[in-house]
């Protein structure tokens, strides 16, 4: 019988870029089994017919090598099997749910760059892929930073970026993403209203973080109707409310009512079933040393409404306030003491914030800012203040139905300059290659943030990126200030573009 040898577990042409198995058989067991990489003897045994060994390819330089297993028999004569593979160095590996692409999207691209800009490497991904992986061909140290981009593009040629710089090959070194929510019009109907007036205003509104929302609710108070609407997954993956949270500003009088789905057939809306009670009125106050005569202050207060609630990060709208503040002057607001927990976000002057709880009641503005000149796809940046981790840019054509939006983080406190990552060819439907060409990119807004419970950059990547996380669900809360080019700061700059 002819001796052959068989390796189960590496194919010719392989690119290895983390350890594996050498696994191979033998089908005979006298003379001696040598293994070598290139002319490295690794492994020797006689009479045996499996071998499994590890190779760590971090033990090796980057680029081509010969796998060699020879078998030498008892009479001298020599059998040998041999693979080429190539070494790279791992950077990141991207974990992707099922679904995790929208219908829409006709193009997604994830593509690594070096900090001056020049791409390294990338792959286009579909909703048939589980994991994507980005190596380097060329030698790549565990401490060299990178860039990572994710790019999606759909069928109307709008496409979303986000790119991370600062990152290296421990940190985070994988990052799991997350599906959104995507909603569409499921169930809807109509109700009869009672005892409302023009003075009336109902509002309700409903969020299931990422990006979506379970119910909506729109009243007619000139009809005498208001609409259910339940939003369900076009994936599936329905999130049934286990409310419907209604209030009424009538001049000043603040009430709500808490309604339990489904209702009933000949339910009716009646005013007199709004409440005040466990309402709560609360004040903020704010501190800046740039305070003008007169500025505008606006604030959004949720509830998660259960335990299972605050999990899912499905929460309700208990009031939205805006007015212009006289200095000294706080801005009000209203707080249902029903609900499990609290989630706010507000704006002043510059100035955002949000986190989980409810705010204090004295907030300093801080002193930070972000200003930059953007050339030749380069952006430099003249930072000033201490009080802040990770500094965002983003990028848009600045149109109402803007062809691209790219959002671009960096660590605030290491970098003075930022080269745009170089757009592969991968990327080729999204028409953006020219604008990038032809240093056609316009910076519409930039951010400097800090965290409640997060330090630095690297526990931000681990805590927030790596596992594609709320940020207020792990830090409690972020403040941020904004420079925008264009009349409204479209913020906080989300971390991922997948709708």
């Amino acid at each position: 019988m002819d001796t052959n040898i068989m390796v189960s577990s590496m194919i010719d042409g392989q690119i290895i870029d983390e350890v594996v198995k050498i696994n191979a058989t033998i089908n005979s067991t006298e003379g001696m089994v040598e293994v070598f990489i290139d002319s490295q003897s690794i492994y020797s045994s006689q009479n045996t017919n499996d071998i499994s060994l590890d190779f760590n390819p971090e033990s090796y330089n980057t680029g081509s090598h010969v796998l060699k297993i020879i078998l030498t028999n008892t009479q001298g004569k020599t059998k040998a099997k041999e693979l080429n593979f190539e070494v790279h160095r791992r950077l990141i590996s991207i974990n992707l749910p099922e679904k995790m692409i929208n219908q829409y999207i006709i193009n997604a691209v994830a593509f690594a760059s070096k900090m001056d800009g020049t791409l390294i490497s990338a792959k286009t991904f579909t909703n048939d892929d589980n994991v994507v992986t980005l190596s380097s061909l060329e030698e790549f140290g565990s401490d060299e930073e990178f860039m990572l981009t994710f790019a999606t593009t759909d069928n109307g040629s709008a496409t979303g970026m986000s790119t991370h710089a600062n990152l290296t090959r421990n940190n985070p070194g994988v990052i799991n993403l997350k599906k959104p929510f995507r909603g569409q019009e499921g169930s809807k109907k109509n109700y009869p209203t009672k005892g409302f007036t023009s003075g009336d205003r109902i509002s309700s509104w409903n969020l299931n973080v990422p990006y979506n929302s379970d119910y909506r609710i729109e009243s007619n108070i000139e009809g005498n109707n208001f609409t259910v609407t339940i939003i369900d997954d076009i994936d599936g993956d329905n999130h049934d409310p286990e409310i419907f949270y209604l209030y009424n500003y009538d001049f000043g009088n603040y009430q709500n009512i808490i309604l339990y789905p489904p209702l009933p057939e000949n339910f009716v809306l009646d005013k007199t079933s709004f409440t005040s009670d466990d309402v709560e009125t609360h004040s903020i106050f704010f501190n800046s040393s740039h305070s003008p005569d007169l500025d505008s202050a606006s604030l959004l207060m949720y509830g998660y409404w259960t335990a299972n609630d605050y999990a899912i990060n499905n929460f309700q709208l208990i009031d939205r306030r805006s007015q212009y503040l006289v200095p000294g002057n706080p801005l009000n607001y209203h707080l249902n003491t029903n609900f499990y927990a609290f989630r706010y976000s507000l704006q002043y002057q510059n100035y955002y914030a949000s986190g989980i709880g409810i705010p204090e009641s004295s907030l300093s503005v801080p002193d930070n800012t972000l200003d930059f000149t953007f050339s030749n796809n380069k952006i430099n940046f003249d930072i000033t203040g201490t009080d802040h981790i990770i500094g965002r840019i983003r990028l848009n054509d600045g149109g109402n139905y803007p062809i691209y939006v790219w959002d671009v983080t960096f660590n605030s406190k290491t970098s003075s300059s930022l080269v745009l990552p170089e757009l592969p060819i991968e990327m080729d439907k999204s028409n953006l290659l020219r604008l990038y060409k032809d240093n056609l990119m316009q910076v519409t807004s930039t951010e400097l943030v800090s965290y409640r419970d997060i330090e630095d950059y690297d526990e931000y990547l681990q805590k927030v990126i790596k596992n594609h996380i709320d940020p207020l669900k792990v830090s409690g809360g972020q403040e941020l200030i904004f420079k925008a080019n264009v009349p409204f700061h479209d913020g906080p700059i989300k971390d991922f573009p997948f709708r």
